[in-house]
């Protein structure tokens, strides 16, 4: 059953996908009547799952479940991630690169990809206090609270004792 995002408990479950280029209009609305349909109908074993989505920043996607209600089972987070891929060849989007590094700087989103980050760091275009996007966060109340935090605070903190 689909609920508000903010219904969830702080202690649900969340999966956080990204997109490299920014969501278009029309893809925000693909995206949401796709993952509403989902939520709506989303089960474990059948029992439905309390289950939302937000669009964030234009760049990602973030899925999350009420445990508390029901946890969902392999089966039906497997569910999920091929809603996620019937997205991604949908839209030709890549949700599930995690060599992007999501920066938020001056109310847009930035990426890096992994292989540059020593040159981004070189030229200041990324920096110790770098508000960067934990997309590894699980649970609502760290989305809520962590998600976005100072690079050095992140696994990105090995770059900066090098330098």
């Amino acid at each position: 059953m689909h609920v508000p995002f903010d219904q969830l408990s702080i202690h649900s479950k969340v999966w956080i996908y990204a997109s490299q280029a920014p969501f278009t209009e029309e893809q925000t609305s693909i995206i949401s009547s796709t993952l509403k349909l989902f939520t709506d109908a989303w089960q474990a074993h059948g029992v439905e799952l309390k289950a939302s989505y937000e669009i964030k920043h234009n760049h990602f996607i973030v899925i999350g479940v009420d445990e508390s209600h029901q946890a969902p089972s392999g089966c039906s987070i497997d569910k999920s991630v091929q809603v996620i891929k019937s997205i991604e060849s949908q839209l030709k989007v890549d949700l599930m690169d995690r060599l992007v590094v999501y920066v938020l700087a001056n109310n847009s989103v930035q990426t890096f990809l992994s292989s540059s980050l020593s040159k981004a760091i070189e030229e200041g275009l990324l920096t110790v206090d770098s508000q960067v996007f934990d997309n590894t966060i699980t649970l609502v109340e760290k989305y809520q609270n962590e998600w976005i935090k100072p690079a050095h605070k992140t696994w990105l903190h090995r770059y900066f004792t090098l330098v």
